[in-house]
């Protein structure tokens, strides 16, 4: 029998896409609400995505992140420690 290798997010991981994902969305000026209407996705799914509770598949993360005008990967990595493409 093989072992499992499913990736399970820890709460740290969760915690830290959640807060990602609120940051991105306040820095547009949407709300929850606003933000549920436009991907589609539940708004006690998103807050509850925020505030680390809830595990996000990765359709619902593309949603938010499409709603958002970002990319998915954003949700990943600080900002500050993404390298940009040209920066060879």
């Amino acid at each position: 029998m093989q072992p499992d290798t499913t990736f399970i997010p820890t709460s740290e991981t969760r915690i830290n896409i959640g807060r990602r994902i609120r940051m991105y969305r306040t820095r547009q000026g949407l709300s929850v609400r606003m933000l549920a209407r436009m991907t589609g996705v539940d708004r006690t799914n998103i807050a509850d995505i925020e505030s680390g509770l809830q595990n996000a598949i990765v359709d619902t993360l593309t949603r938010l992140a499409d709603g958002l005008g970002i990319e998915l990967g954003l949700f990943f990595f600080d900002e500050d420690r993404i390298i940009p493409n040209d920066a060879n």
